[in-house]
């Protein structure tokens, strides 16, 4: 097992893409462990991995966001928040927050969210006095509740690699998310207090309900996916394609900004992510089995009772570790690697598994916007201009409030676990 990990750090080191790193360190470990013999049922489990139905649903998530990225139709969203909000003192810069949120009920991926909203936002708050850095930082920290609040990728990865029902983790996901984005929103508008930002006169009440008006249909998608999957009306992946085909025809009808052009690029581009995600997936299968076969779990637990029996130290250690991962490892990778080990582990300690997944969502996500690799942070300080190193100070007091929202799911179960049961998908 040594071997394999001390290979798996070294071609980490190396930058070589994390699939391959997975895929190779997995095949390395079965080969110490029983020769080629070991070997052998690799191909199957990088079929197996990739062969689960619900993973149908992650081309679908992916085209939505480049549908909604391609048409403008963010700007729609924007808009609406804008009307609603922009009048309290440092209005863009809750607004940035509150159409996260809502984006996030459409996509499902933070980088995505990112892009879509910092392309419209970045520019106008700096237009209207606020500092590049401030704004990088507001949007790339906001961006992570992308895959927080349903639907979400990683969580979709996260269920089917670990045999989780997706509808319980889309339902325990809302509480978590929805309270992320309040953490977001308390200190964005303890800064503008303390730095004097600007706001907007309050809307008139005819532009607030025709901005209302053209937002609803967009609004209207995250109805769509998140509802009839969390009342059992339609499968993941069926819920998936249904909101792909609804955004593709808001554009085309209704908004009549998406063009065939538009399409198809956005089709080129899903597949070309998806090739990268399933390659993922794949090699996280192979590592999976090599962990466990490895008897990795259980020295893992070991470990952790020599270190506390106290389930609540056990977590807190576990956010810390989590956190520093993902400050070098993308959410993905991350998700596919810890997911495996660190489930099982929670499990003989008394933490149910959809708790535990809802920590290791919002420990992941908060780590893609922390230095020094958070991509969401450096997508932000391309967009706004300036050297990723100048958005870091802003960006630690948003993580700071994100770092005690995942605290407090941590320590309060209820949290997460209160909706799947409401919902009966609790089992």
């Amino acid at each position: 097992m040594t071997f394999a990990f001390i290979v798996f750090f070294i071609l980490l080191a190396m930058a070589v893409p994390i699939g391959y790193v997975m895929g190779f360190s997995s095949m390395v470990g079965l080969f110490s462990q029983g020769g080629l013999d070991f070997l052998e049922p690799v191909a199957s489990r990088l079929h197996d991995g990739c062969s689960d139905y619900v993973l149908v649903a992650i081309p679908f998530f992916i085209l939505i966001g480049e549908f909604l990225n391609r048409s403008g139709m963010t700007e729609r969203l924007v808009d609406f928040c804008n009307k609603l909000i922009g009048h309290f003192q440092g209005g863009l810069s809750h607004v940035n927050i509150l159409v996260s949120i809502l984006f996030a009920g459409l996509t499902g991926t933070a980088v995505t969210d990112t892009v879509a909203v910092g392309g419209i936002l970045i520019p106008a708050m700096k237009k209207e006095g606020y500092t590049s850095s401030y704004s990088a930082a507001v949007t790339a920290t906001s961006s992570v509740i992308g895959p927080i609040i349903p639907p979400s990728v990683v969580m979709v990865l996260y269920g089917s690699i670990l045999r989780l029902s997706i509808p319980a983790l889309f339902a325990a996901a809302i509480t978590p998310g929805l309270l992320c984005g309040a953490s977001l929103l308390v200190i964005s508008w303890f800064l503008s207090k303390r730095r004097n930002f600007p706001k907007y006169k309050k809307a008139p009440f005819r532009e607030l309900w025709r901005a209302t008006y053209r937002a609803v249909p967009l609004l209207f998608t995250g109805i769509v996916i998140v509802g009839s999957i969390l009342f059992g009306i339609t499968t993941v992946a069926a819920a998936a394609a249904l909101g792909a085909f609804y955004v593709m025809l808001m554009g085309l009808l209704v908004y009549r900004t998406l063009s065939w052009k538009d399409i198809w690029e956005s089709l080129l581009s899903t597949a070309r992510m998806c090739g990268v995600v399933f390659l993922l997936i794949g090699a996280a299968a192979a590592l999976g089995w090599y962990v466990t076969l490895s008897g990795a779990i259980d020295a893992t637990s070991k470990l952790m009772v020599a270190i506390s029996s106290n389930p609540w130290v056990i977590l807190t250690l576990v956010d810390a570790f989590i956190l520093i991962v993902c400050m070098f490892i993308d959410v993905i990778p991350a998700a596919l690697i810890l997911g495996p080990v660190l489930s099982p582990v929670m499990a003989k300690f008394g933490i149910d598994p959809i708790h535990f997944a809802m920590i290791m969502m919002l420990g992941l996500n908060i780590g893609n916007a922390t230095p020094p690799m958070g991509m969401t942070l450096m997508t932000a300080s391309r967009i706004a201009g300036i050297a990723y190193e100048q958005s870091w100070k802003d960006a630690f007091y948003f993580i700071i409030f994100e770092v005690f929202a995942l605290l407090i799911v941590t320590y309060i179960p209820f949290l997460s676990l209160w909706l799947p049961g409401l919902l009966g998908w609790a089992a």
